[in-house]
């Protein structure tokens, strides 16, 4: 049996060309470098990573990720 070796990723790979634009200060800076950072880590190829965001700030999140991403409706939405 063969295994495949999986491509050496790094936290450059998870980033993208967006320029993130969050508040000074905000916490979502943290959280973003802290997962391109772990991604690398977790020894799973990039396209099997799914980034999905939720309302306000957050929901940029995807935007800064170089991964597959989700935004989902909200129940705040007009009916």
């Amino acid at each position: 049996m063969t295994t495949a070796t999986l491509p050496v990723l790094t936290k450059k790979d998870f980033q993208t060309d967006q320029e993130v634009r969050w508040c000074p200060g905000c916490g979502d800076y943290a959280i973003l470098s802290a997962v391109q950072s772990v991604f690398p880590e977790l020894g799973i190829k990039r396209e099997n990573f799914v980034v999905v965001s939720g309302i306000g700030c957050s929901s940029r999140f995807p935007y800064y990720m170089n991964t597959l991403a989700f935004t989902p409706f909200t129940a705040a939405l007009p009916r």
